[in-house]
């Protein structure tokens, strides 16, 4: 069909041939470009990924450049690091040159000085001089900058080689330290101190007469505690175990078990935690150098260490130190403490209570009988609560007591309580602050302290005990007879004593309930061959419980010793014998006595037997006055050459009686000059830097000893002191590498030193400690650790265990090192000063080794010996450090990025890049149909033509 004004063939052929075109034109585009992707609209997601993987590499290639660059910049490091390594090489070498002083001149050691400070002022120089494009490397701007916390005083030296800083752009290091480095330690007994021997004498027969004071046994317990206002609270414990006679006033006093006691008041407002003082905690232990208080806020309690011999004044001076949280107040002044007597007996609790100044305080008691288990309220648990209304209830069973105590209850209604609901069982008394107000939070942490009191009773059981006349069978009549209190055995209901004549001690063991009578009736049944009591008990009935007996022997008194004088005898006559010399030819000596009728009466012999020993010769009769003996020994050619005597004790009547007395046979040992080897004694010392052999000669002194060790402690590592009169060895260093080792070559017939000793060898341990939770590698005491975040070394103060805390807070040579800019694909690398003020370590800093510095060659060349070699290992570590940066990080990092962009360029080729051969073929086809379009198009406007021929 033939159509005039639509000519659809034209238009299909247009179309075709417009569409044909199109592709001719992209043909002909990817062919120029020699892209695929020319716009979004040739492939959306291909255009999409391509442009991610263009990003990515040119990320990468700048990674690539600045992996370049620092390695340029490590390189340039280096290789300064290397010419201070050579300079420092020849400081060493002009050290050790310089050492030989014997055969060097001044002229020369002070011309090698002037090397040494030319060599340190190169260094200074090229830590000054070493730059990258403006930026100085070895001068210490590349060092990481810390802020110091809590225990940093402790850190000698910190090396921060790499850290992290993160987002933050900070870290804090947090260093906790298990276990300080210890150092190898030896320690021997056997090198003998001085002899000091005494020996006493009197009339030690034992009898009964007005003079006669014989040993006793008192026990008075009686608890009280107060609980008031201002949370305070006042702790009385008379808790005295008194061994009575010549020994018991001095040796087993007990101030604090006296009647003595002191009130510890929170000051008001309350202590630093705001809590006022609630429910702290007093702890009392024996002190060492002085009486000191200290407040713990994070625990609340007071910790109290009592130094023997202080007096009270000395405590309220202790207590200055904490005097913004709690005062105190002195109740009873007299007497001092005796160390040891408070431990573990004086442990309360502050309880609460209102705000006033007043405390309110009463006395609680258990009534003597009221128990049906006979414990007699002993050890009752007593807790107070809070409720609705104030009241008390006890359960035998648990032996606890509970106080209930309403909002407001006042010191008056609690004592109140427990007299109308617990009176069977207690009494209250001595209420002070009747009216002091609590609330009812005040006492609920309140956990009183266990009643100790045995029996309700102000006159404590006590008896004289004295030796039988005549005396135990071995003939000592008793004297420094040790009394000892033990527990019977569970089911054993009857109380006992012995006897034993070898160790001259009384035992008595005590069924649970005994009373001060079933004591006597133990002495008359099971030692009245050899004791006796004497006196009136007092409170026969009194209650004791055996665990408490025990306690007080072993705590306070630990074996109580009588010593019974006889009658009309006031007290002892003591002779000390002193040996002049520091040989070993007193050691083991002895002092015995003997009679001969040629000796005047009255006077004495001193001489020595063919072993050495003293020998005391009186007259027939055996009586010679201690004046008469001293002077026989000082004035005795041969005994006063190697003793001297003197009487130290004159409260007896001033004679030895060999028929009566018994003297000390305490063997004399060492010298007075501070002791002496017993014999000859040849030793190899092995240490972590050497070894060394001695040969000390029989009477060699301690002090000779140590001197000689100490004399070459540089060359074997190992030091010689003096503790307590013992020998100790201790290596000079810290840590595992730290070796004391001795090897007893030969030592003569009656040597000490080798059984002495503690141990043959011995090996220090290195530091233990977490940093931020890693485990750290320790070294004597440097401790280190190499994470991914954070790479470092530190060293403490010699032995500190003390926490360390800092933050690094900026600091160090930043390096990108990936695409990505993340912490985790950077790298901040430390790198420290080299100016010689700051090159050194614990041995000192490098400066030191100028003309006039105190380790220059003149004035310290194994100063300095020391200082440089430390120093080279710092440097050396340094470049180390470097080379291992920049070989592993650097390079591998190189190399990586390398073959991620050749994978990455070859993938976006893959979407991107126009594939010739098939636009080629596709170039040809679009043409051709083009030109086949055309002459189709052609064709098709031709067609209306034929309707003229129509028309014609």
């Amino acid at each position: 069909m033939t159509r005039i004004n639509t000519n659809v063939s034209s238009l299909v052929a247009q179309n075709r041939l417009t569409r044909t075109n199109s592709d001719l034109q992209t043909s002909l585009t990817r062919l120029s470009t020699g892209l695929r992707i020319n716009s979004g609209k040739d492939d959306p997601a291909g255009l999409i990924a391509s442009e991610a993987l263009r990003s990515d590499i040119t990320s990468i290639n700048k990674a690539i450049s600045n992996t370049q660059r620092a390695t340029q910049i490590i390189a340039t490091a280096d290789s300064a690091l290397g010419q201070v390594s050579s300079l420092l090489n020849d400081v060493r070498g002009l050290v050790t040159e310089a050492a030989n002083n014997g055969a060097l001149s001044d002229d020369e050691i002070a011309a090698n000085q002037l090397q040494v400070d030319s060599s340190l002022e190169a260094i200074n120089r090229i830590a000054q001089t070493t730059t990258f494009q403006g930026r100085r490397l070895l001068d210490g701007s590349l060092d990481f900058v810390t802020k110091a916390g809590t225990g940093f005083g402790t850190v000698s030296d910190l090396q921060i080689d790499q850290a992290n800083l993160g987002a933050a752009g900070s870290v804090n290091v947090n260093v906790k330290i298990s276990q300080a480095a210890t150092k190898a330690e030896i320690n021997s007994t056997g090198i003998p101190a001085s002899a000091t021997a005494t020996f006493s004498a009197g009339k030690i027969a034992v009898g009964s007469g007005a003079a006669n004071t014989p040993a006793t046994l008192q026990v008075d317990l009686s608890d009280s505690f107060n609980v008031g206002a201002e949370a305070s609270g006042t702790i009385d414990f008379t808790n005295a175990y008194v061994l009575g006679g010549t020994v018991a006033t001095t040796a087993t006093a007990i101030t604090l078990g006296s009647g003595t006691s002191f009130t510890v008041d929170a000051v008001l407002g309350g202590a630093a935690d705001g809590s006022k003082g609630n429910s702290t905690k007093i702890n009392i232990t024996a002190g060492a150098g002085t009486t000191t208080a200290t407040y713990n806020s994070s625990t609340n309690q007071i910790d109290i260490a009592l130094k023997n011999g202080d007096a009270y004044s000395d405590l309220a001076t202790a207590f200055a130190a904490i005097s913004a949280d709690f005062t105190i107040t002195d109740n009873a002044s007299a007497g001092t403490f005796v160390a040891g007597d408070g431990v573990g007996l004086l442990t309360g609790k502050f309880s609460g209570g209102a705000d006033t100044t007043t405390p309110g305080s009463f006395n609680l008691a258990a009534k003597d009988g009221a128990f049906t288990d006979g414990t007699v309220g002993n050890n009752t648990d007593i807790v107070f609560t809070s409720g609705a209304t104030t009241g008390a209830a006890y359960d035998e069973g648990t032996n606890k007591l509970t106080v209930t105590v309403a909002a407001g209850a006042t010191v008056s209604s609690i004592a109140a309580a427990i007299t109308s609901d617990v009176g069977t069982y207690f009494e209250t008394s001595n209420i002070s602050g009747g009216s002091s107000i609590f609330s009812s939070t005040d006492l609920t942490a309140l956990n009183a302290e266990a009643l100790t009191s045995g029996t309700d009773t102000t006159a404590a059981g006590q008896f004289k005990l004295v030796a039988t006349q005549g005396g135990p069978a071995d003939g000592t009549k008793a004297n420094s007879t040790a009394i000892e209190f033990v527990a019977a055995a569970t089911g054993v209901t009857s109380t006992s004593a012995a006897y034993d004549t070898n160790a001259n001690k009384i035992t008595f063991t005590l069924a649970a309930g005994a009373t001060v009578q079933d004591i006597l009736d133990a002495v008359g049944n099971d030692l009245s061959a050899s004791f006796q009591t004497t006196g009136t008990p007092l409170n026969a009935n009194a209650i004791f419980k055996t665990s408490e007996l025990g306690t007080a022997t072993a705590t306070e008194t630990g074996k109580a010793v009588l010593t019974v004088p006889t009658a009309g005898t006031s007290g002892l006559d003591e002779l000390t014998i002193t040996a002049k010399n520091g040989t070993a030819d007193t050691n083991g000596k002895t002092i015995s006595f003997a009679t001969n009728n040629s000796v005047t009466a009255g006077t004495a012999v001193a001489s020595l037997d063919n072993s050495g020993n003293i020998v005391i010769t009186t007259n027939n009769a055996g009586k010679g006055s201690f004046a008469a003996i001293r002077n026989a020994i000082n004035s005795s050619s041969d005994v006063g050459a190697l003793y001297s005597a003197s009487i130290t004790g004159t409260s007896g009547d001033g004679n030895f009686d060999i028929g009566t007395d018994t003297p000390s046979t305490t063997a004399l040992s060492g010298g007075a000059s501070g002791g002496g080897l017993n014999a000859d004694l040849v030793i190899q010392l092995t240490g972590s830097t050497g070894s060394e052999v001695f040969q000390f000669q029989k009477g060699a002194t301690l002090s000779s000893v140590i001197q000689s060790i100490n004399l070459v402690k540089d060359a074997t590592g190992i030091e010689a002191t003096d503790s307590s009169g013992d020998l100790q060895l201790t290596s000079t260093a810290y840590g595992s590498k730290s070796v004391a080792a001795i090897d007893v070559i030969s030592e003569g017939t009656g040597g000490t030193f080798k059984s002495g000793l503690s141990a043959s060898r011995s090996v220090g341990t290195d530091i233990q400690a977490t940093v931020n939770g890693y485990s750290a590698t320790g070294d004597g005491n440097t401790l280190s650790i190499n994470t991914s975040t954070l790479d470092l070394k530190l060293t403490v103060a010699a032995g500190s265990s003390t926490a360390v805390n800092f933050d690094i807070t900026g600091g160090g040579a930043l390096f990108q090192l990936g695409s990505d800019v993340v912490s985790n694909q950077q790298a901040r690398l430390g790198i420290g000063s080299l100016n010689t003020a700051k090159l050194g370590g614990s041995n000192g800093r490098l400066y030191e080794l100028s003309s006039g510095g105190s380790k220059s060659l003149v004035n310290d060349a194994t100063g300095a010996f020391r200082v440089i070699d430390e120093v080279i290992n710092k440097v050396t570590s340094l470049r180390g450090r470097l080379g291992a940066f920049q070989a592993t990080t650097l390079q591998s990092n190189s190399a990586s990025l390398t073959d991620t962009v050749a994978n990455l360029t070859e993938a976006e080729s893959s979407i991107r890049d126009a594939d010739f051969a098939a636009e080629s073929a596709k170039l040809t086809r679009a043409q051709i149909l083009v030109q086949s379009g055309t002459q189709v198009l052609s064709i098709a406007n031709q067609n209306p033509q034929n309707v003229l021929s129509l028309l014609r």
